[in-house]
């Protein structure tokens, strides 16, 4: 035990120190400024994030999230795509923050395998969205995504496909997600990492949105995983700067939350009627048919 503790914190400091010595190199050579506290805040947040990502990393295959009491409020499903190589534990914090501001049907989906294409990926992502849609007997086709990282790059390509699914995108939030790619990518293995690289035929295609109203783009200003931060964004969409903070950190802030639940709260045709009532009833008549 005492030997699996060790690795795992010297695992998380290799992780978090290798790619913020990249983050240190690259802004220095474009000349920008560092706040040298809040880059010290951000990589200890990061440090403790990864231990956090690697000792419950394989309890994120259990869909532990259907054991968290539901609170009646905001009918409108909610998905939830991670990042690269990424499960359910990493948005869990998320998942609970957004649970109790009154979102009841919100769900995380993981497609896999991590290494596929951004397309697959988004196909696999739709795919599952459609079937909890059957599952829960939703009235409406209105759907939110959201995706952090590389699932911030499934979920705006969802959106900007969705005519070929059976559902519609209300609104779409992506965190720390590389819209204008990332150097980092070349780095990563699979098809996956080398459709978020600056040059992939996937982040070019997806440069210009349909409608970038529905869009709320979150970074963190000290991301050493999406370079440069400012990927994270696009024209048009709305936007949220989090200083202090860095790729994985943000996710385990109620402040991150309470951003999107503002967000969401200006959507129109969110219905706010608990959800409940009308699946029982709907149970019901299917039941008695």
């Amino acid at each position: 035990m005492r030997l699996l503790i060790k690795i795992i914190f010297y695992l998380s400091f290799f992780f978090t120190l290798l790619p913020y010595i990249i983050f240190v190199y690259e802004n220095i050579g474009y000349g920008k400024k560092i706040n040298l506290k809040e880059l010290l805040i951000s990589f200890i947040k990061e440090f403790f994030s990864y231990v956090y990502l690697f000792s419950t990393w394989i309890f994120g295959f259990f869909k532990i999230e259907n054991y968290i009491p539901r609170k009646t409020g905001i009918k409108t499903p909610v998905f939830i795509i991670p990042g690269y190589f990424l499960n359910r534990s990493s948005v869990f914090f998320l998942f609970y923050f957004l649970r109790n501001k009154g979102f009841e049907n919100i769900f995380i989906i993981v497609p896999t395998p991590f290494t596929d294409s951004v397309e697959n990926l988004s196909y696999k992502s739709a795919k599952m969205i459609e079937e909890k849609l059957e599952n829960i007997f939703a009235d409406s086709k209105d759907i939110i995504i959201i995706g952090h990282s590389l699932g911030g790059i499934i979920a705006k390509y969802i959106t900007e496909n969705q005519d070929k699914f059976d559902f519609e995108v209300k609104k779409c939030v992506t965190i720390c997600s590389p819209h204008s790619g990332t150097r980092l990518a070349y780095f990563g293995i699979g098809k996956s990492s080398k459709d978020i690289t600056p040059e992939s035929k996937i982040i070019h295609g997806l440069k210009y949105v349909k409608d970038p109203s529905k869009y709320l783009c979150v970074c963190a200003k000290y991301d050493q995983l999406t370079i440069p931060y400012e990927s994270s964004f696009f024209d048009g969409a709305e936007k949220k700067e989090y200083n202090a903070f860095g790729h994985f950190s943000l996710l385990f802030s109620s402040d991150l939350a309470d951003t999107i639940y503002e967000f969401l709260q200006r959507v129109q045709g969110i219905e706010k009627v608990p959800y409940h009532e009308n699946y029982e009833e709907k149970r019901f008549i299917q039941e008695g048919s």
